[in-house]
């Protein structure tokens, strides 16, 4: 007998020396979807990343949007006994559920939430140090519309919009992944970018950039973002550890502890002193200190009330809603002390790598920074289909058109809408309502009105729209910014002076945007050089350029 044969390449045949090598077939493949997936759902990628940059300072367009709520923090602790009374008051002295979120440096207000015997809900927003309710100007501005806006896209009925951001979410994902296999030069082209070269070739080089510079980035938040939200795709995966007991499943993921009116009335304790409790409970298990920030009062006035402390938005931390503490309302008894299991700090890390809810600035900016590079990815790749198939003169011309337009109204159309909204809201009056629309109805209105109308311009004006939408652009950033100092005071040197940098930054962004669209138009009138006959190549990735 012999011994076992030995398996080497000599002895596997010829199919073992064939390259493990993606081949041009499979490459063609991947650049197709790459090309249509992107052309597609380029202009819902845009105007998702486009909001979700300007939700990472949210809160600071509230400040600007809403000049009543720039008040500067004192650093003094909040003390919600003495707010109790002018809530009360606020809430008409009945009120079966009182929610209060505390102050930091980016929401120097309390926010005040109650809901009525009948159920009903209502919001106010209290002055930290008086505990006086302030008259705001009603507007949805950054939290309100475009934080909601971003994963919802204001579309409510049945989760709609929540399943289009999920659709762009995954297509997204599916982008990433194919750009990787089109692209065989990776490392040279992440330091390639030739602005002088024709447009079609810049635009190329820098969509290649803006993908390569962001991508752990655009894997992050897109990835992220459907986990998030994966109760509502897939409401069985939560469900089924738990025997579909939601109950059980509240309890064990959020904390939530039950607690039943006994219809006798009864007095509340001190709701300061179990605040102190609980933080420095939460303070001592985590190792650094930790702030209550959602304060609830449950059954007021019953002898049942409860006191339901959150700590949601940690300062120093990635991590969401870690502890949680339910006390009897009158006595401040622990009833419940949950802290979450490390399945749901995973997610709650998630959650908060996404959310940007932390108290890191420089962070806070690579994030903004990270949201405009990859509105440039997508604008760069709707303009880069655009210019190759009218250089090439291949394509039906109404079908370029049609991508030219939506190309335009997404960006640019999107960029001066936001800019409307802006403008919209320093010159509407206090008290403004029209056709039984309340003053933040008729801004957003206006955002969707200048909004549609840039598409139907784009139609109308084809290539031009490029140019005048960004001269458009151009005028209303420097309007909002000189309305602003106009309308309220705080212009930028005033703003600057004091160092209240939530509006003096957010006046700086708006002029900066101003020069960068004004440089863009001009440069968008220029008069193109004539084009190149189109040179006979052989057959390519549609992902990848033919050679210049």
């Amino acid at each position: 007998m012999t011994g076992p044969r030995t398996m080497g390449p000599r002895t596997m045949g010829p199919r073992a020396t064939v390259p493990l090598a993606i081949g041009p077939g499979f490459r063609d493949r991947m650049g197709w979807l790459h090309t249509w997936a992107g052309v597609l759902v380029g202009a819902l990628l845009f105007a998702i990343f486009w909001m979700g940059s300007l939700s990472v300072f949210d809160k600071e367009i509230d400040r600007w949007m809403i000049p009543e709520t720039r008040i500067v923090p004192t650093g003094t602790p909040v003390s919600y006994d003495a707010l109790i009374r002018p809530a009360l008051s606020v809430a008409g002295g009945a009120a079966a559920y009182l929610n209060f979120l505390a102050p930091d440096e980016r929401e120097p207000t309390v926010k005040f939430y109650y809901q009525d015997t009948d159920g009903t809900f209502h919001a106010a927003h209290l002055d930290p140090r008086t505990g006086a309710p302030l008259d705001l100007t009603d507007s949805l501005a950054g939290t309100g519309f475009i934080f909601p806006f971003h994963y919802g896209l204001h579309i409510t009925w049945y989760d709609l919009g929540y399943w289009i951001v999920g659709f762009a979410g995954m297509s997204m994902l599916v982008l990433l992944v194919s750009g990787l296999f089109i692209h065989r030069k990776i490392i040279a082209e992440f330091f390639i970018f030739r602005p002088r070269k024709n447009p079609r070739r810049s635009t190329l080089d820098l969509h290649n950039l803006t993908s390569l510079i962001g991508l752990p980035f655009y894997i992050l938040i897109s990835f992220s973002g459907l986990l998030i939200f994966f109760t509502i795709y897939f409401p069985w995966a939560i469900q089924q550890p738990f025997g579909g007991d939601d109950t059980l499943m509240a309890r064990e993921l959020f904390g939530a502890y039950p607690v039943a009116v006994t219809g006798e009335p009864g007095t509340l304790g001190s709701v300061d002193a179990m605040i102190g409790h609980a933080e420095r409970t939460w303070s001592a298990r985590a190792g650094t200190p930790v702030q209550a920030d959602v304060i609830r009062i449950l059954n007021y006035g019953d002898a049942g009330a409860s006191v339901y402390l959150r700590n949601t938005f940690p300062r120093r931390r990635v991590t969401l809603s870690e502890h949680i503490m339910v006390m009897d309302g009158a006595t401040g008894r622990v009833l419940s002390d949950y802290s979450a299991p490390p399945v749901k700090r995973v997610f709650a890390w998630i959650e908060g790598a996404h959310f940007v809810q932390f108290g890191h600035w420089p962070l806070r900016w690579l994030y903004f920074a990270a949201g405009l590079s990859g509105c440039v990815m997508i604008a760069t790749g709707l303009l880069f289909w655009i210019r190759a198939r009218v250089r090439k003169g291949v394509g039906a011309p109404v079908k370029v058109r049609a991508v030219r337009a939506v190309a335009v109204g997404a960006v640019t159309g999107l960029m001066a809408a936001t800019g409307a909204f802006l403008v919209a809201n320093r010159l509407l009056p206090k008290g403004a309502a029209l056709l039984g629309q309340d003053r933040s109805e008729l801004e957003i209105w206006v955002f969707f009105l200048v909004w549609a109308g840039t598409f139907v311009h784009a139609v109308l004006r084809g290539q031009a729209a490029w140019r005048e939408q960004t001269c458009l652009l151009a005028g209303l950033a420097f309007s909002a910014a000189l309305l602003n100092g106009i309308t309220t005071g705080d212009h930028l040197a005033a703003t600057i002076a004091r160092g209240y940098w939530p509006v003096a930054g957010l006046d700086l962004m708006l002029l900066t945007v101003a020069a960068v669209a004004l440089a863009a138009a001009r440069r968008l009138g220029r008069a193109p050089a004539p084009l190149p006959a189109p040179k006979v190549t052989t057959a390519q990735s549609p992902g990848t350029a033919p050679a210049e």
